[in-house]
Formats: structure tokens, sequence, C-alpha cells
């Protein structure tokens, strides 16, 4: 359940950057700060508890 919130909260973002035609310095920096960062904390986070188990 907390994924899909995640995931429409995200789409949501999106939109709205491309709709209201944000600054490309902005979108750069919201996209590596919500995609980029949590992405590979959860790649970390599968690959040290895959090493776990």
């Amino acid at each position: 359940m907390v994924r899909l919130i995640a995931i429409v909260l995200l789409i949501a973002l999106a939109f709205i950057l491309i709709r209201y035609r944000t600054n490309q310095k902005l979108q750069k920096g919201v996209g590596h700060c919500y995609f980029g960062r949590p992405l590979f904390y959860y790649t970390t986070f599968l690959v040290i508890s895959e090493l776990i188990r």
C-alpha cells in the first residue's frame, strides 16, 4: 500500500513539473532528490537484506 501511495505521489509531482513548465534546473534537482536517492537507498537496502539472509 505504501508503494502504491509513493508511486501516485511521484506521478503527480512529475505531472505538475511538466504541466507548469518549471525551470529545467529545478526539474533536475527534484528528479535527483525524489527519484535518484530513494532508488539508491531502496537498492542498497535490498542488497543488504539479501546478504543477511
